[in-house]
Formats: structure tokens, C-alpha cells, sequence
């Protein structure tokens, strides 16, 4: 599936070497075990359980499965980014999660919002029977906050100390949740 770049609107901002065309390509397992260890160890992730991960943790990251799905995101075939979703075998009484991951040298530049428009219509496209997606972050993560307010995605708790750091402090989470029928009124 591929996705217009709505912040690439003007030809200057193109010129300026803005990327015009994101596609969502679903992660091919086993073919592409490799390249997932190799886009999680190459990238540090400061909001996430462990911001560096060895080859050996990133291996054992699921990325396929019952209820597991993951897309890449590229850009001129290039990966910049992977999103997984998950629990996604209890869409009927549950709420799928996901994890969103975006390579460093992709942050700060619209991909977060673009991502989250396009799995929050992908899950509610492709499975009817599904009423709510959930997303947790960390309570310091202000720009991912940013990118579900961004995205129609409401503030329904904090858990304090509920997230555990890589170096065993604990942070607050965050739980952000859209519902079907606030996704089918966003413009």
C-alpha cells in the first residue's frame, strides 16, 4: 500500500529533498529475519523496554505469528521504519496493540502521524468486527503523545511506575485507545 506524503505539498519542499511516496510493505518471515535484526540493532530506541538491543534480543523480537502481523515502512525501498501489530486474535472482544518503531534518521519528519493514519485505517479496513485499537508510551515520550492526538487516538489512563526501563527504574505509561465509530467521523 503506498501513502502521499501530505507534508510535501509545495514543489520547494520537494526540491528540498521532502519524500513524496511511503510504502507499507508486509515483513516477508523467514525471508527477512535477517534485515529485522539488522534494523533493531542499528537504531537505538529510547522509549522502549531496552533502548539497545543485541542481536540476540532482536531476534527473539516476534514479528509473525497467530496474531502478529508486521509491515515495513520504506522509502525508495529503503526500510525507515517497521510496525507490528499484535493481539489481533480477540478483535471482537479485545484491542489489537501496536509498535511502532521509526529508524533515527526518520524521526522528526511526519512519519509517526502517517504511520499511525495508516495501520489505525488498515486494522479498521481490513477487520470489520473490530471496535477499539489501544497504544501505550512512556509518560516522557512527548512526541509520540503528540502523534495520537494528532491521529484522533484519546488520553484514557496513566498506570504509574506500570513501564520498567532498561536500567530498572520505572516509568509512568500512558494509554491512548480510538474507537470505530471516532475513526469513521475524522476527516
Amino acid at each position: 500500500m503506498r501513502v502521499v506524503d501530505p507534508l510535501c505539498r509545495s514543489k520547494a519542499t520537494r526540491e528540498a529533498g521532502c519524500v513524496t511516496l511511503l510504502l507499507f510493505d508486509p515483513l516477508r518471515w523467514p525471508d527477512e529475519a535477517e534485515a529485522v535484526v539488522e534494523f533493531l540493532t542499528a537504531n537505538e530506541w529510547p522509549f522502549h523496554g531496552s533502548p539497545r538491543l543485541s542481536p540476540e534480543e532482536a531476534a527473539s523480537v516476534a514479528v509473525t505469528g497467530d496474531d502478529i502481523i508486521t509491515f515495513w515502512m520504506r522509502v525508495d525501498g529503503d526500510a525507515i521504519g517497521m510496525i507490528r501489530m499484535f493481539d489481533l486474535g480477540d478483535l471482537d472482544v479485545g484491542s489489537p496493540l501496536f509498535d511502532l518503531r521509526l529508524a533515527e534518521t526518520s524521526r522528526d519528519r511526519g512519519f509517526g502521524r502517517l504511520a499511525v493514519r495508516w495501520l489505525t485505517d488498515h486494522l479498521f479496513s481490513t477487520y470489520p468486527l473490530l471496535h477499539r485499537i489501544e497504544a501505550t508510551t512512556r509518560h516522557d515520550n512527548l512526541a509520540m503523545q503528540s502523534v495520537f492526538g494528532h491521529c484522533g487516538y484519546r488520553l484514557e489512563g496513566r498506570m504509574l511506575e506500570a513501564w520498567k526501563n532498561a536500567d530498572g527504574t520505572r516509568s509512568d505509561t500512558l494509554t491512548y485507545a480510538i474507537l470505530r465509530r471516532e475513526w469513521a467521523v475524522q476527516p
